[in-house]
């Protein structure tokens, strides 16, 4: 009888290691699949903070090239505001993913345009 006790709690003793690995296995895989989805998110904040910067110098930028296109300030004055700007954005633009980066390209098209017919309408006067 002692021996079938012996044997029986073994049994048990067996099944509850093998409970515990099951369930260790079960927790450490989950927590590397949450860290994986954290990793991802991470890099898409960053993308995001990088075009929104960039959006930001193109807008300075076109304030300043407004103000040389009206002559409100001289060419040599808006070629040293926006040189060191345009340095920032080059440098944002190679760290950005290619969709980003077109979509802030297709932006700064739009404000060259805005800028081109802002020329015209002072040219005319």
């Amino acid at each position: 009888m002692i021996r079938f006790k012996k044997i029986l709690n073994q049994k048990v003793m067996i099944k509850k290691m093998i409970i515990l690995i099951a369930y260790s296995l079960l927790v450490a895989c989950n927590q590397k699949e949450k860290s994986d989805r954290a990793e991802v998110i991470a890099i898409t904040d960053s993308s995001k903070i990088k075009k929104d910067e960039a959006v930001i110098i193109l807008n300075n930028v076109q304030s300043w090239v407004k103000k040389g296109v009206t002559k409100e300030l001289s060419s040599t004055k808006v070629n040293n505001e926006i040189n060191p700007l345009m340095n920032k954005y080059q440098n944002l633009l190679r760290k950005m993913n290619k969709r980003d980066s077109s979509e802030v390209q297709n932006y700064r098209i739009k404000l060259i345009n805005e800028l081109i017919d802002l020329q015209i309408q002072q040219n005319k006067r």
